[in-house]
């Protein structure tokens, strides 16, 4: 189960509490979790954005390119279990 930003805030906030030895094994397990929570938020304010403007128009809106906007997109979709492409229906085992 993928934890939330709050969830991941909550467990970051008491780390500089425990021990040298605990704080740096918590940091350790942290950061990857962290890390893979704030690219599911920015894949999906991405795919967002998409619903209403072009992948152009995004990419210029957020500074990266159409293909980034692309590998984004299509991260979120894989994640959430939506279709590979807008209107097309997920493959049949």
């Amino acid at each position: 189960m993928t934890e939330t930003l709050s969830d991941l805030a909550a467990r970051l906030a008491v780390v500089d509490q425990l021990d040298p030895a605990a704080c740096y094994r918590a940091a350790g397990d942290l950061a990857p979790l962290i890390k893979s929570a704030l690219a599911a938020v920015q894949d999906a304010a991405v795919a967002t954005a998409c619903d209403t403007a072009t992948y152009d128009q995004v990419a210029a809106e957020l500074g990266i390119s159409a293909s980034e906007v692309n590998r984004r997109v299509t991260a979120h979709r894989k994640r959430t279990g939506a279709p590979a492409r807008r209107g097309r229906k997920p493959r049949q085992a």
